[in-house]
């Protein structure tokens, strides 16, 4: 390593856990230099242009140079699946990463998430661990992401809702008519639906414009910045520091150490393929789950010949992931469920962790429904198309299938429901001996498959929601007998497990590197176990907790 390094800190990845740390520790004086493999990306770049992108998936979404995943079901299985790029819109690109396509829907996990093994116990071949931190740990967090992305909810008619010191800095979002005939359809039935939390701006925020109510977020980037990511926020204030450095375009594929217990930085390609090689006091890999496991990997070195972190044999394990379904309905009046907000909508959480009575049903943890949904990510009338589920007995093409799409686009919604899926002992990610991307680097193999559980969650779920669909008077009702296959990915996690014991994590609970005194990861595959609800929000929390305790060890001495 130089005697000087190039930067106090290098951070792989601009999303949301990267650009939180780039601006949290740069605002703190530290040179930081953040490396996005995507490139730089302006709101003047996005359109409403349903072929570009949730589409074709242009410009927001990883290519197959620097992307892609295989998938096996189990480990005596070979390779079945190669992707050239993550299937489901997950793969971020550019500053401000996934969060440029989501939708915007801002959960706080609940306290019991943090003590899942004290909550549920072990299952067959499981993996439940409890978090090495808690929700009170990271309650100032959740705040403080709230206040400074830009979230939009009422807490006081979230039921259930986790404890919180300040409410929510903006108002909920209105609701469509569709949405807003779910709700009354799920009160006939008793049940108590409330608007999501979005991080979807309802008021001039922070000299961002609100919300226009378009319909064009999920997988889309906002045109007046009123869905709220890093990208618009965070790094956008960074930018502004002599001390934050963003270089684009770059690949990260290998992580440097010239000791055990240090890593000194990062080689990296730019677009040309010339490579770069950075040196840094502090490393933090900020990826995806997927890419975060992939790179320590990859790194493997005379230190670390399994990998760093791999001491054990714990990179990669434990991965999991929401399985989500969705039920169709058919109306007779027009819904016209494709404008407004396409994620954020009205959610049932009688059902969500330990709320309700698990007594002979067959599985632990929960889900939550919610609706009205449009089909695939934002139902506008191409993906529409593209995406909607068939009935039985209408073709994918030819004049039935015309015939079907004209009649059901504009009189139609899905009711969703996301489900807690454990971590299991047998899946994991790990490189795949054949699969390469573009650029002639292994895949990530990600050996997966649903728990033995899921199948009576989900048809504990499913009569529900038909129920809700028969309450709202559909005229026709079909779909959602199976959740999605196990490639198609919904928020995965885990892989680099934050936990004390480093015989059974990756990190301790700061994220940081078991025996590497200056290496950190970021992001959900930090997480042990996770909740019904979607991730964002606590990925950002917990990247505030880390800047935190990253800059309290540099101050101490303890890290530069």
């Amino acid at each position: 390593m130089k005697n000087k390094p190039d930067y106090d800190v290098i951070i792989v990845g601009a999303g949301a856990a990267g650009g939180i740390l780039g601006r949290e520790l740069s605002d703190a004086g530290l040179s930081v230099c953040v490396l996005e493999r995507g490139p730089m990306l302006e709101t003047k770049d996005v359109s409403m242009d349903e072929l570009r992108f949730p589409v074709r998936q242009n410009l927001l979404w990883a290519t197959p140079r620097t992307g892609g995943m295989a998938w096996r079901p189990h480990s005596r299985a070979a390779t079945e699946r190669v992707f050239p790029r993550i299937p489901q819109l997950l793969d971020g690109w550019g500053p401000g990463g996934s969060m440029n396509h989501w939708g915007g829907a801002s959960w706080r996990f609940e306290p019991t998430v943090f003590k899942a093994l004290d909550v549920w116990g072990q299952i067959p071949n499981g993996a439940i661990a409890n978090w090495p931190i808690s929700y009170e740990d990271l309650e100032p967090y959740y705040t403080k992401f709230e206040y400074r992305i830009g979230v939009s909810g009422d807490a006081s008619r979230m039921i259930h809702g986790p404890p919180r010191t300040l409410p929510y800095p903006l108002p909920p979002l209105e609701q469509g008519y569709a949405t807003n005939h779910f709700a009354k359809a799920s009160r006939d039935l008793g049940y108590k639906p409330f608007q999501m939390p979005a991080g979807i701006i309802t008021r001039d925020y922070q000299g961002r414009n609100r919300t226009g109510y378009c319909g064009f977020c999920m997988g889309y980037e906002c045109t007046v910045d009123a869905k709220s990511n890093t990208r618009v926020t965070e790094i956008k204030e960074a930018l502004k520091s002599l001390n934050f450095t963003m270089l684009t375009d770059r690949y990260v594929y290998q992580i440097t150490m010239s000791s055990p217990n240090r890593a000194d930085g990062v080689i990296c390609l730019d677009s040309s393929g010339k490579v770069h090689e950075l040196t840094a006091s502090i490393v933090i890999v900020a990826a995806n789950t997927l890419y975060n496991s992939w790179l320590l990997l990859l790194s493997r070195n005379p230190h670390a010949p399994s990998g760093i972190g791999n001491q054990y044999g714990q990179v990669g394990k434990y991965f999991h992931q929401h399985a989500f379904f969705g039920v169709t309905g058919l109306f007779n009046e027009r819904m016209n469920v494709h404008v407004g907000p396409s994620e954020p909508l009205m959610a049932i959480t009688n059902y969500t962790e330990n709320r309700f009575d698990h007594t002979g049903l067959g599985f632990v943890m929960g889900g939550f429904i919610f609706g009205a949904h449009a089909a695939g990510a934002a139902g506008q009338p191409i993906e529409f198309a593209k995406s909607i589920p068939l009935p039985e007995g209408v073709p994918s093409w030819g004049p039935l299938f015309k015939e079907f799409i004209t009649q059901t686009f504009g009189r139609y919604y899905l009711v969703f429901a996301l489900l807690t899926d454990p971590p299991l002992l047998t899946n994991f990610i790990d490189l795949d001996p054949q699969a390469k991307n573009q650029l002639g680097f292994p895949l990530p193999r990600l050996t997966f498959s649903w728990s033995a559980q899921l199948h009576k969650m989900h048809r504990f779920f499913y009569p529900k929601m038909a129920e809700i669909m028969q309450a709202a008077r559909a005229q026709k009702i079909w779909g959602g007998h199976d959740v999605q296959p196990p490639w198609e990915l919904s928020h995965p996690s885990g892989g680099t497990r934050m936990g004390e014991d480093d015989r059974v994590s990756v990190t301790d609970r700061y994220g940081k590197v078991h025996g590497v005194r200056n290496l950190f990861v970021a992001g959900n595959s930090l997480f042990p176990t996770m909740s019904a609800f979607n991730l964002t929000e606590t990925i950002g929390a917990l990247a505030y907790w880390q800047a935190d305790y990253i800059k309290q060890a540099v101050f101490k001495g303890d890290l530069i």
